[in-house]
């Protein structure tokens, strides 16, 4: 195998393990706020049940309910990233162009930016 070749292979082994990422990334995130609805479904019928009088509605609900919002921008983030695996740039900074490193993509799929870029981003957006 020559060294093109094997620099387009180690590509696709990126791209496919990459792809693994927000699948698994997605597939959790899609679990957790799948229980807390219905956790707060549960709730609130227990709420509503005769004889509650409606007592029991405890703050924290609306701390699980930011919570969830949360994992639900989350999810729609991962699936704009996955979108853009698709259309092959995903992986790619918007700012540089350059690769994202391996590390950032693990601890923030959705990652549109190296860490430099996303810096520079956000000072702009103060």
């Amino acid at each position: 195998m020559n060294e093109r070749d094997q620099t387009e292979t180690d590509r696709e082994n990126r791209r496919s393990q990459l792809l693994g990422l927000l699948t698994e990334r997605r597939e959790r995130l899609a679990a957790q706020i799948r229980r807390a609805l219905a956790e707060r479904r549960e709730e609130s019928q227990m709420r509503d049940a005769p004889g509650s009088h409606g007592w029991g509605a405890a703050p924290e609900g609306n701390i699980s309910l930011a919570m969830v919002a949360q994992q639900q921008q989350q999810l729609s983030q991962i699936d704009t990233a996955i979108h853009r695996h698709q259309a092959g740039t995903y992986g790619r900074c918007v700012g540089c162009g350059e690769e994202i490193p391996l590390p950032r993509l693990q601890a923030l799929p959705f990652a549109q930016r190296c860490a430099g870029c996303q810096e520079e981003w956000e000072a702009e957006k103060r």
